[in-house]
């Protein structure tokens, strides 16, 4: 397989375009498009959903490896702090609720 514009090829090398001395490189794509808040936001509400169906024991028709991705995604786009707050917020309704739910039960009890 050869990388070179030129014709002839031969002894060509395949770095070299033309023999002109330019290296030819292929670059990886890079999207410098950033995720707005609005759908960083949207992202986030489904993880939570999935946080509550998680505390719910409903896991069952969660895709993690769509939650991962999706999580990844906020970090990478620089939403870090929205997946950390809003993580220790779900958290936080969840252990109040269990707490309450097992006060009451042992007032009861």
């Amino acid at each position: 397989m050869s990388y070179s514009r030129g014709g002839g090829g031969g002894g060509e090398n395949p770095n070299n375009a033309s023999g002109s001395g330019r290296k030819f490189t292929i670059k990886p794509f890079r999207s410098y498009s950033q995720m707005d808040v609005p759908s960083a936001r949207s992202t986030f509400a489904s993880l939570a959903s999935a946080m509550d169906e998680i505390h719910h024991r409903n896991a069952s028709t969660l895709s993690f490896e769509e939650l991962y991705r999706n999580a990844y995604n906020l970090v990478l786009h620089k939403h870090g702090g929205l997946l950390y707050d809003g993580a220790r917020d779900r958290l936080a309704v969840h252990l109040r609720r269990s707490g309450g739910s097992l006060a009451r039960l042992a007032r009861e009890g």
